[in-house]
């Protein structure tokens, strides 16, 4: 299990390969995001985005996934404080590969909460041509590995 010792500032990690499929875009938009370029290849010919593309929205779930997948569902993880940035860099059309990666940005112990610690990750997708097209930066707490136990920690302390 992943804590927060094992997310040192500057390590990236990645979070493998998802291939969207017109089927996908077509399907996430009805439920989620009924745009005419997202649903209709007809209409999304006439939009700017010459085609059928996916929602930014559907993009940030398929990294969310493997973020989760790849990343946190075998962490200490504790929940997270939400997205300081959100980004959908360019489109996403039937066929591309998402190609995902979290950087650590930033770790340090939680200043009031013994026995956690929050990290900043970078999270970015690219296609399958390397483009960048998703990038969210997002802040999680994660349990320590040492003194999980506040009593314990107070209890390592040197006095």
């Amino acid at each position: 299990m992943r804590h927060f010792e094992h997310f040192p500032a500057g390590t990236t990690y990645a979070l493998g390969a998802t291939r969207l499929t017109s089927e996908d875009i077509i399907g996430y938009a009805r439920k989620w995001d009924p745009m005419p370029f997202h649903l209709d290849p007809e209409a999304a010919r006439r939009s700017p985005f010459g085609g059928l593309v996916a929602s930014g929205w559907h993009t940030g779930a398929v990294v969310m996934g493997q973020f989760v997948r790849t990343l946190l569902a075998d962490s200490a993880c504790q929940g997270s404080y939400g997205m300081d940035e959100v980004r959908f860099l360019g489109p996403v059309r039937p066929g591309d590969e998402l190609r995902a990666r979290a950087t650590v940005e930033e770790a340090s112990p939680h200043p009031r909460r013994p026995g956690t610690g929050t990290v900043r990750f970078v999270v970015e997708a690219v296609n399958q041509e390397g483009a960048t097209v998703y990038r969210m930066r997002t802040r999680l707490l994660f349990a320590r590995a040492q003194a999980e136990d506040p009593a314990q920690e107070a209890a390592a302390v040197p006095r």
